[in-house]
């Protein structure tokens, strides 16, 4: 758990806050775009973005699932498996992630 406290208070009115809030870190948007194209596993994300350490994926991707942005599922089985994936909420910012890559795209 992280030790930062907000020196101002989130503004509850404001949407576009709210959704920055649970969508900025170094990692989530890159988290979430993958997920938002298939179920991954912790050592897929890290071959996907090696310069991030494991310890800063597992506390973004815990940050998300406190969110509720993606789940953690266990698989009972050996060796042990598990699987992140998006939620029903987590699929709502497609539309969000896919204008920010088309205006990504037109960036020179």
């Amino acid at each position: 758990m992280s030790n930062y406290q907000r020196k101002t208070p989130l503004k509850s009115d404001c949407s576009i806050e709210k959704t920055l809030q649970l969508i900025t870190g170094k990692w989530k948007p890159a988290i979430l775009s993958e997920l938002l194209r298939n179920n991954t596993r912790l050592k897929d994300i890290q071959q996907e973005l090696p310069e991030a350490s494991k310890r800063a994926l597992t506390q973004q991707l815990k940050e998300l699932i406190d969110d509720g942005l993606i789940q953690k599922t266990d698989f009972n089985e050996f060796p042990k498996r598990t699987e992140y994936s998006i939620t029903e909420l987590g699929l709502k910012l497609a539309p969000v992630f896919k204008s920010m890559t088309l205006f990504g795209d037109n960036i020179n």
